[in-house]
């Protein structure tokens, strides 16, 4: 409005440029305005017969100009503080978003040494493991470095303060807040190795997805770092999510578009060359025998086919690190063990994965290593055998004698009596854990087992001279060892 009262005024040219350089919303409609009254100036004077570039360049869009090369590197800035903040940062990470090491130990993550208080051995090793990796800065580190991972949750609670009136309704003013933390995570400390499938297990509220959640930017930590192939996810979150493919529990797609648009779609996000696109996006409707489907929209898919989908959304891009979560749910058997077989086959060079499942099945299938998380703490972690010798109750002796017709009223005192005698010969410190008609089971201590074949070759001895119809001789499942932690949190429940 000045500007029109008073054209070439120098209060329209100072408020002109103090909405330039404060209100980034004033750029575009003053541009449009200041462009405009220049055309139609020129209209209205009958001397000017043609406009050049230079006739533009009024006082009015010159401070334009400036002002936007000023705000553009600070909102550049002020977007970069919001997405590190976001991810758990610092303002300061920023400056080592442009350095080239940028992945420095700060102070803080070093002097974390509040670690969980139930950690064996393994994880203490782990925890070292880490720690050399990244004061050594190994040119060739682990695909993935969780350091002294931690998140706190605030919880809120109000508590009266007490009434004159003896009433047990809190007025306005006599309620305080009570602040507790809660610790979903504790101070995690793992590497993933290239070639390497790392199974994170735990029951329910154990932290699992929390850190899942942590690793995709999607929450902030408290404390404590993640790498991806080298990059930090608060300071190089770019970089890093370029190496990364996340399968999620629940299928993320679009209800409208075909299963082939999904991995076109994806495979230009991902960087793959237009000219690429059409060869890798069959390449892996083919791996996953997905083909038939291709022209299919995703609502109308099965769910094992739209599971099959999101692991070749994860996979396309080559990433050198894959995050998955429950992968094979809502799969029939035969779907699950095909994207098994996959998954494993997948991972056999230069790329890494961090499994989240209730499966033990799955665990044991297709994880090198597997680590245990109970209350937010790491508490075991090596391969599936080395848990099960380490945590598990030894083996499983479940044998059942000949004569599966009879009722259970039926006199079986001396068959068993034999049989009891002949496992306590073979295994003393055995234990008998149920017995019912035909059937006996015991429990075998690891230590009791000093050679698989010479223990085999007795059973099978017995099973002719003791009547034995059948017999089973099993150790301790990964199942077994997941149920013994759940306990002890059940136990030391707070």
């Amino acid at each position: 409005m000045i500007s029109l009262l008073m054209p070439g005024g120098r209060a329209a040219l100072a408020l002109h440029v103090v909405f330039s350089l404060l209100n980034t919303m004033y750029l575009p409609y003053a541009v449009v305005y200041f462009v405009d009254r220049v055309y139609l100036m020129c209209r209205v004077n009958l001397a000017c017969t043609n406009l050049t570039f230079a006739d533009y360049l009024t006082d009015e869009i010159i401070v334009m100009l400036v002002s936007s090369l000023l705000q553009i590197p600070i909102l550049m800035y002020v977007l970069l503080v919001l997405d590190i903040k976001k991810s758990g940062g610092r303002a300061s990470d920023v400056f080592k978003h442009f350095l080239p090491n940028s992945n420095n130990m700060t102070v803080e993550e070093v002097e974390n040494n509040d670690v969980g208080e139930h950690e064996d051995d393994d994880v203490r090793m782990e925890r070292q493991k880490v720690s050399d990796i990244l004061s050594n800065r190994s040119a060739d580190p682990p695909v993935v470095i969780v350091q002294n991972l931690r998140k706190e949750y605030q919880k809120v609670t109000r508590v009266c303060s007490g009434s004159t009136d003896g009433s047990c309704c809190c007025m306005k003013g006599d309620s305080d807040h009570d602040v507790h933390n809660k610790v979903a995570v504790h101070n995690l400390s793992l590497a993933v190795d290239a070639g390497e499938v790392f199974g994170l297990l735990g029951h329910n509220g154990a932290g699992k997805t929390t850190t899942m959640k942590i690793m995709i930017a999607e929450e902030a930590a408290t404390k404590g770092r993640v790498q991806i192939a080298g990059h930090n996810i608060t300071s190089n979150t770019a970089e890093a999510f370029q190496l990364m493919g996340y399968c999620p529990q629940h299928d993320a797609q679009w209800k409208n578009i075909t299963v082939r648009e999904h991995l076109e779609c994806y495979a230009a996000i991902r960087g793959v060359p237009p000219s690429d696109i059409d060869r890798v996006v069959d390449l892996y409707l083919a791996g996953l025998q997905i083909q038939e489907h291709a022209g299919k929209q995703s609502q109308h898919c099965s769910g094992g086919t739209r599971r099959k989908l999101s692991f070749a959304m994860a996979m396309v891009g080559s990433p050198s690190v894959v995050l998955m979560d429950e992968p094979s749910t809502g799969m029939d058997p035969r779907s699950k063990r095909f994207l098994w077989d996959t998954i494993l086959a997948s991972f056999q060079g230069s790329r890494g994965a961090i499994l989240t499942t209730h499966s033990m099945e799955e665990a044991d299938a297709l994880c090198s290593r597997v680590g245990i998380m109970v209350k937010g703490e790491l508490r075991c972690v090596g391969s599936t055998q080395h848990l099960k010798n380490l945590y598990g109750a030894g083996y499983t002796l479940e044998m059942k004698l000949r004569g599966g017709d009879r009722t259970p009223t039926t006199p079986s005192s001396d068959s068993h009596s034999d049989l009891k005698e002949f496992v306590a010969g073979l295994f003393p410190d055995a234990t008998l854990e149920e017995s019912f008609a035909d059937r006996l089971m015991f429990s075998v201590p690891q230590h009791a087992v000093t050679s698989l074949a010479k223990c085999f070759l007795q059973l099978e001895t017995a099973k002719t001279e003791l009547n034995v119809e059948e017999y089973s001789f099993s150790q301790t499942t990964l199942e077994q060892v997941f149920l013994k932690f759940a306990h002890y949190d059940e136990v030391n429940g707070d």
